[in-house]
């Protein structure tokens, strides 16, 4: 199978086209039992009582716990479609050709109840090439992904995007300490992330009315403080699980470690993804914009939908902030819908990922 490794772009993109509309065989599955509940809750640090707190959660309007919104993502970050279509993933390898999360386009179809079992089905999507000015050509290839509930009722659907490109063979260039774009001049500073997570204030059971919301008014930040390997480890084994590599996937990837994807091996995130060091996996910040719009609404809001887009990497060491504001407000078939965009920025003021959300709230009306 080495010597029909896919070696370049253009044969990938030949090869990946050839699969559109197929629907993948992986059906990955999970309980969304109180044990996974709350270690997605550990491994995103959302402590929100909603979904963690079984008293909380009786008094709340769902009279039980609910898992939170992207507790899809520990059924399946939703990336095999996008990554390598209906090929032979032991065709491609990032020896050649890496791949990176670039953003997913998520709608919360039905809240996810205790004891409900998530199924997910993969769909290959479209591909499209553009060109970057650090990377050169890339390949946005879409995934689409179905996640069901015991009951065949459709919880959730994600369309997720995936950059695939030819291996630069070097680093791509990252300063953090103070000249990316919006830079505050700030000097780094190292913020625990565990504190953060006990300290965080939320609305919770105090419900935020339509009314109450006006356009341009800035959402409470979401302080992550600095990513450690510590917090890619809970990431990786609170919400992915604990799987282990064969031998032949070390050999593949070339790598003795491939914890997190290889995202622990400092070495191997430099040369097969052109990393500055150990990094995170988009859908974590995913989940920290989900978490700052979940915290801001409370317990009586619904989230609808996510949008998200992965700019820039985060890496081992980076401080992280989650902003945002309210872009608009809506009536909509009855529903009193918020908009809002959401930004994770790091030390140096550079927004790493971007997003707009959709929310429900209660009408006094």
């Amino acid at each position: 199978m080495a010597n029909d490794l896919i070696r370049t772009l253009d044969d990938f993109e030949a090869e990946y086209k050839k699969g559109i509309g197929t629907a993948l065989p992986h059906r990955p599955a999970k309980e969304a039992n109180l044990d996974n509940i709350r270690r997605f809750g550990d491994g995103v640090g959302d402590y929100n009582p909603l979904w963690r707190d079984e008293a909380h959660a009786a008094a709340s309007r769902f009279g039980v716990l609910t898992a939170p919104p992207p507790f899809l993502y520990s059924v399946t970050l939703g990336v095999v479609a996008g990554e390598t279509g209906a090929i032979d993933r032991r065709r491609v390898s990032t020896q050649y050709l890496p791949v990176n999360y670039a953003g997913a386009e998520i709608d919360f179809i039905r809240p996810i109840w205790l004891g409900d079992r998530i199924t997910a089905q993969e769909q290959v999507g479209e591909t499209l090439r553009k060109r970057s000015r650090r990377i050169g050509p890339i390949n946005f290839n879409t995934g689409l992904v179905t996640f069901s509930n015991q009951r065949k009722e459709v919880v959730a659907t994600i369309k997720t995007l995936m950059a695939r490109y030819e291996n630069t063979g070097h680093t791509l260039e990252y300063d953090r300490s103070a000249k990316a774009e919006g830079d505050s001049g700030a000097e780094p500073v190292l913020e625990p992330a565990d504190p953060l997570v006990w300290e965080r204030e939320r609305r919770g059971a105090e419900t935020l009315y339509f009314e109450d919301v006006t356009e341009g008014d800035a959402i409470p930040s979401l302080r992550k403080g600095t990513y450690s390997v510590t917090e890619l480890f809970l990431f990786t084994h609170g919400v992915l699980g604990t799987g282990r590599s064969s031998r032949a996937a070390l050999a593949a990837e070339g790598s003795a470690d491939l914890g997190g994807g290889g995202r622990f091996d400092a070495e191997h995130a430099q040369k097969r993804r052109n990393m500055p060091g150990q990094f995170d996996y988009g859908p974590q910040r995913v989940c920290w914009l989900s978490q700052i719009v979940t915290d801001w609404m409370g317990d009586d809001g619904t989230l609808k939908k996510l949008n998200a887009a992965i700019r820039h990497p985060n890496v081992v060491g980076d401080t992280n902030t989650v902003h945002g504001e309210v872009t608009g407000k809506s009536i909509v078939n009855g529903e009193h819908l918020v908009e809002l965009q959401v930004r994770n920025v790091n030390q140096s003021g550079l927004p790493t990922a971007l997003g707009t959300a959709v929310v429900a709230l209660p009408s006094r009306a």
